[in-house]
């Protein structure tokens, strides 16, 4: 591939925003030719690329400039979005070098080629997620990619296709079916993108639907520079948040009140992992106030749960997805994050909060404890707790509140959960 071309190629980066919230929580790298050159647009370059037998060249240029602001100008935990061509799992990996520890690299495999027929890939892609990188599905909707495909790749983010999110709010149809997609990711554990948000109708469309996050010029153009602050964020962003924060389900609100003055550290989540409750007893144990974590989602929170190896749960595995997607309780040990900036490992129980009413899942307690016995994290002070641990106030906790909620449905008592 010629030279000159290559040392002229740049980044434009779109902003992709949090539905629930309306903050900024990364970017995606999309690669620009010349500008006014005939290859200065993807639609052209790529395709050019192609022709000419350069294809490979284009793409081990485009992986190291996407991945350069990351050892400088890169916000810690912010998101960067890299397109990678499944054809060429093997060349030089760029992204494995310590420059990019300081963000959260998600790797996007477009549904357009076929990926579970390709050995070399699916091998790249474990190595890729065992070494600490997200997954991501692009372009989900309008190729090869199903259910089935999403299934053997285990991707950590699926990206709803722009066919899928242009006039949706116009269009039961194709509400209907991100309706359902919403519905199986979020018992997987997959956050969900709306790519290509161009209207305010869309945008509302998309937040009232459950996508976790959106993308598209309503939301950021792409740009030259890195901005690390929500471009152009709509009102809606903002008085959704707002409504959310203020709005709690009845089955919610009934252990809201009774994890108040519970001496075990508790909190509640809706179904997309908002807190609407934090007690006093978690309060005395982090430092963290109610006031600094209700209304927010837990993984955008400064908790930063992680496994004992240091892995980020909030965004793979899960103690409050699974015990929700299960309808069981759910034990994990875990390391989390202090006001003070230190960890403590503790006990995490979690156990799902049904709706009487409807039969469904609304939210999730979760109670935890010092773990017993624990080594310290990140220069933390040892405290070690009663061996066996346990959490004694859960199952009081959990009984007082169903009990309200039987008596406030007229429930008889016949059916356990």
């Amino acid at each position: 591939m010629d030279p000159d071309l290559l040392s002229q190629l740049w980044v434009a980066w779109q902003p992709i925003v949090d539905l629930s919230q309306g903050m900024l929580v990364g970017h995606e790298a999309l690669i620009r030719g010349p500008v006014d050159s005939p290859w200065a647009t993807p639609a052209a370059l790529f395709p050019w690329a192609e022709e000419s037998g350069c294809a490979r060249d284009l793409e081990q240029r485009c992986r190291a400039l996407a991945l350069a602001p990351a050892a400088t100008t890169w916000e810690s935990g912010h998101y960067l979005f890299l397109n990678v061509d499944g054809r060429w799992p093997k060349l030089p990996e760029p992204w494995d070098h310590r420059a990019v520890d300081g963000c959260s690299l998600v790797l996007e495999f477009s549904e357009r080629q076929p990926l579970v027929d390709n050995p070399a890939l699916l091998s790249a892609m474990a190595r890729w997620r065992h070494a600490g990188h997200l997954l991501a599905l692009d372009d989900y909707g309008t190729g090869y990619a199903t259910a089935t495909v999403a299934l053997a790749i285990q991707p950590h983010i699926i990206k709803v296709d722009r066919a899928l999110i242009a006039g949706i709010d116009q269009d039961a149809r194709k509400q209907s079916i991100v309706r359902a997609i919403r519905g199986w990711t979020q018992d997987l554990n997959i956050r969900l993108v709306a790519e290509g948000i161009e209207t305010a109708g869309e945008l509302a469309c998309a937040q009232d639907l459950g996508c976790d996050y959106g993308q598209g010029f309503l939301l950021g153009r792409p740009a030259p520079s890195l901005a690390m602050e929500t471009p152009g964020a709509h009102p809606r962003l903002i008085s959704m948040e707002d409504t959310a924060a203020r709005s709690v389900a009845p089955a919610l609100a009934l252990y809201v009140d009774a994890i108040r003055d519970a001496s075990v550290p508790s909190y509640v989540v809706d179904t997309r992992r908002r807190m609407v409750g934090w007690n006093r007893a978690a309060e005395a144990l982090l430092g963290f106030t109610a006031e600094t974590l209700v209304g927010h989602a837990c993984f955008r929170s400064p908790l930063d749960h992680q496994d004992r190896a240091g892995h980020r749960l909030c965004v793979g595995d899960c103690p409050l997805i699974d015990a929700m997607a299960q309808r069981m309780p759910v034990r994990e040990r875990v390391s989390v994050r202090t006001r003070a900036g230190s960890r403590r490992v503790v006990d995490v129980s979690v156990v799902p909060i049904l709706d009487t009413a409807t039969g469904r899942v609304a939210g999730a307690l979760e109670q935890f404890q010092l773990a017993a016995g624990w080594e310290p994290v990140d220069g933390d002070e040892p405290h070690v707790t009663a061996e066996g641990g346990g959490l004694p106030g859960f199952l009081p906790i959990r009984d007082e509140a169903r009990q309200d909620l039987r008596e406030a449905a007229g429930f008889d008592g016949s059916t356990s959960w």
